[in-house]
C-alpha cells in the first residue's frame, strides 16, 4: 500500500521521473506521473524506431547523448548502467566545419541510450506508477483543504509540474499560484533577449535519414558550425545494434535561426513545408560533409519540429528546483540548473528532497520564486558539462 502524502507529477520527461523515483526513495510512494507520450514517457529523452523494407531501425530524434559533471548524477548514471539501459559513446564526436571534423578534446565521457535514449526512459519509468497517454487541461489549488485538484483525476497533497512551454504556461495560469505561473511564462526565440526577463526556448527542426549503404565519414557525431545545420550523428554506428544493418541511419538538428525563419505549427506541418525542410537539410548535409553529389538518395526521410526544443536561459537558483511550500507546488527540469538531461535528473531530485522535508515538518521554507534569468552555457541541442575529475566506472558483476 502506498505511504506518504499523495503527489501528481505532470510531466513524464527524466525531471518527473526522477523526482517520483526519488520521493518513493524517501518514504512517499503515493506518487502519480501523468504523461501525454502516446508510445512511451520520456519526453526529449526518446527513440523513434522504424520499419524500412522489413527491417526496424532506431532513431534518436531529440537529446543526442549525455555527460557527466556532478556525482548526484553519475550515481543515477550507475544505476542505470547496472540496468543495462546506458552505455559509453566512444564516438569519434566533436566539431565539423567546412568539411573538416575535429575531435572534441574537452569531452572525457559521453553516454548514451543502450538501445537509443528511449532506454533511459523507459528503465525509470518502470520503476514509477505512470498513467499515459493523459493530458492533464486544468489543475487548481483549494485553499480550504490545502489540496491540489488534478484534472478528472481526484485531489493530490502536492503537484510537480516537471514540463514547460506553452502547455505548461496555460495550464498554471488559472491555477491559483500566480508567483509560480510567471516563472512558467515563456517566449520563443533563437537569439536570448537578456532584457526579457522570461523562460526562453528555442525551436529545431529534426531530419531523420536513412542512406542505402554507409557514408565512410570519420565521425559519429558532430556540432557542426553551419548557418541550417547544428548538429548530425550516425545512428547506426552510435547504437551499434546491428552489425550487418542494411541501411545507415543519421539524425540532423537544423540551427535555431533556421527553426525560427521555418517556423509552422508543429502539430500540423504543411506537405511543402515538410519538403522544403528535407531538401535544404540534406543539402547542407551534403555541403558540411564535404560529399556533395556523392551524398547517396536516401532510402528514408522523416521530419519533425520541436517547438520548445532547448531552453536559452537558466533560472538564477541555488536550489535547482521551485517549490512554493504555501501552496505545496514545485517545478522540476533542465532549465532550473543546465540544459540537458543532468540538469533535468538533478533538478527532480532536488524537488523530491523538498517535497519530503516539507511533508514531515522538518523545512517549511520555499525556494526563491523570483525572476532571474541568466544565459545558459549551450549548443545548439543542449549542454555536455564535462569534469575530468569525475569519470564514471562500471561496477564490476
Amino acid at each position: 500500500m502506498a505511504t506518504g502524502p499523495s503527489v501528481a507529477v505532470v510531466g513524464g520527461g527524466i525531471s518527473g521521473l526522477v523526482c517520483a523515483i526519488r520521493l518513493a526513495q524517501l518514504g512517499i510512494q503515493n506518487v502519480t506521473v501523468f504523461d501525454t507520450g502516446k508510445h512511451a514517457a520520456g519526453g526529449r529523452c526518446s527513440s523513434r524506431h522504424v520499419n524500412i523494407d522489413g527491417r526496424l531501425y532506431t532513431f534518436d530524434h531529440s537529446t543526442q547523448y549525455f555527460t557527466v559533471s556532478d556525482k548526484r548524477f553519475c550515481n543515477v548514471v550507475s544505476f542505470l548502467h547496472a540496468q543495462g539501459a546506458v552505455k559509453e559513446w566512444k564516438g569519434p564526436i566533436g566539431h565539423l566545419k567546412d568539411g573538416r571534423f575535429l575531435p572534441t578534446k574537452s569531452l572525457t565521457q559521453a553516454f548514451v541510450g543502450v538501445e537509443g535514449m528511449s532506454s533511459i526512459s523507459s528503465c525509470l519509468a518502470s520503476r514509477v506508477n505512470l498513467k499515459r497517454p493523459v493530458w492533464i487541461g486544468n489543475v487548481a489549488w483549494e485553499e480550504a483543504s490545502k489540496k491540489w485538484k488534478v484534472d478528472r483525476f481526484g485531489f493530490y497533497d502536492y503537484l510537480v509540474i516537471a514540463h514547460n512551454g506553452k502547455c505548461a504556461d496555460r495550464l498554471m495560469s488559472s491555477a491559483g499560484v500566480p508567483n509560480v505561473h510567471r516563472l512558467l511564462q515563456v517566449r520563443f526565440t533563437p537569439r536570448l533577449d537578456i532584457k526579457d526577463k522570461r523562460m526562453q526556448l528555442s525551436s529545431l527542426w529534426m531530419l531523420m535519414v536513412a542512406f542505402p549503404k554507409s557514408l565512410s565519414l570519420p565521425y559519429e557525431g558532430a556540432h557542426v558550425e553551419d548557418k541550417e545545420l547544428s548538429w548530425v550523428a550516425n545512428n547506426t554506428a552510435k547504437l551499434s545494434r546491428d552489425k550487418m544493418s542494411v541501411m545507415e541511419c543519421w539524425t540532423l538538428f537544423s540551427t535555431k535561426e533556421y527553426a525560427s525563419a521555418n517556423k509552422v505549427p508543429q502539430e500540423n506541418i504543411p506537405p511543402r513545408k515538410e519538403k522544403q525542410v528535407t531538401d535544404e537539410l540534406l543539402a547542407a548535409f551534403a555541403r558540411v560533409t564535404g560529399l556533395g553529389s556523392k551524398l547517396p538518395s536516401p532510402r528514408y526521410t522523416k521530419v519533425q519540429l520541436w517547438g520548445a526544443a532547448v531552453p536559452l536561459n537558466t533560472l538564477n537558483t541555488k536550489e535547482e528546483c521551485v517549490f512554493d511550500g504555501q501552496h505545496n507546488v514545485g517545478i522540476c527540469g533542465d532549465w532550473l540548473v543546465s540544459p540537458c538531461l543532468q540538469g533535468a535528473a538533478i533538478s527532480g531530485l532536488r524537488l523530491a528532497e523538498f517535497i519530503q522535508s516539507h511533508s514531515s515538518g522538518a523545512n517549511r521554507t520555499a525556494s526563491s520564486l523570483q525572476l532571474d534569468f541568466t544565459a545558459a552555457d549551450n549548443h545548439a541541442i543542449g549542454s555536455f558539462p564535462t569534469d575530468s575529475s569525475i569519470i564514471f566506472k562500471p561496477k564490476k558483476t
